[in-house]
């Protein structure tokens, strides 16, 4: 994804992003866990390690990312040492759990990691300055349902015209059942949820709550 292009070039632009939220049901809140292995950006310091943005800035058990997190991407590079593996804005990392197969197996981080050498994640020389950021995120299978909704509860930040799509393929239950939608803090209809993502360019910082 590109950051100058949805709008989000910097991390004080996310500052003043429009703030959508929408409090469905409990049983309609896994419909939106697939926002998450399409994408979305989120906020982070950049210039840790992935470990340390897994765990401390995620807020992900240690165990968890051992047992269950079993391939992470990094800027499309799988990686083998998460502590080797530094952070910096505009990178675009993607957690999953493990996959079946000879592919899966060689792109697991405990797995068969010689037969994919030639990709894996290597660090550069580059400095690691630390300060505020944004990345893309993706969540796959085991780790998505787990994950998604901690994620979409602190909010992420979505194009406004791919947000209108995927709230409008949502089943019409999910609406019937939607206690609230917010707009900047302030309650609006559906209608005028639709007509003002329609309006909209570029990012809005949407939630569930």
């Amino acid at each position: 994804m590109d950051l100058q292009r949805t709008g989000l070039s910097a991390a004080s632009e996310a500052d003043v992003a429009a703030r959508l939220a929408l409090e469905p049901s409990a049983q309609h809140v896994p419909r939106f866990f697939t926002l998450l292995s399409r994408g979305a950006y989120v906020r982070i310091e950049t210039g840790h390690t992935l470990r340390e943005l897994v765990c401390e800035q995620f807020q992900i058990s240690p165990s968890y990312l051992e047992k269950e997190i079993k391939i992470l991407f990094l800027n499309s590079s799988p990686v083998d040492d998460l502590d080797t593996a530094f952070i910096g804005a505009g990178a675009t990392l993607a957690l999953s759990g493990a996959m079946p197969g000879l592919v899966g197996a060689a792109m697991r981080r405990d797995g068969l990691s010689s037969m994919r050498s030639g990709i894996t994640y290597r660090e550069g020389t580059s400095e690691h300055a630390r300060g505020p950021g944004v990345i893309f995120l993706k969540l796959f299978n085991k780790v998505m349902e787990d994950l998604a909704e901690t994620f979409l509860r602190r909010s992420v930040y979505v194009e406004a015209e791919f947000l209108a799509d995927y709230l409008g393929r949502i089943s019409p239950g999910l609406w019937d059942n939607c206690r609230r939608i917010t707009q900047n803090g302030e309650v609006v209809a559906k209608r005028a949820l639709f007509d003002f993502l329609a309006s909209r360019q570029g990012l809005v910082r949407f939630s569930i709550e």
